[in-house]
């Protein structure tokens, strides 16, 4: 039963992880676009 147990926190921890790197991706990927954006067309801030 310990190798179950062992395995199933090894998932969850794969699976934080991976989210952890998706949300960390996604907003360097939005960062990333933002500064794509205002270096090549400055959007006039209202």
């Amino acid at each position: 039963m310990k190798h179950y147990e062992s395995y199933v926190s090894e998932a969850q921890a794969r699976r934080r992880r991976q989210l952890a790197l998706g949300v960390v991706g996604a907003v360097m990927l939005a960062t990333l676009a933002m500064s794509a954006l205002m270096v090549l067309g400055p959007v006039p801030v209202v």
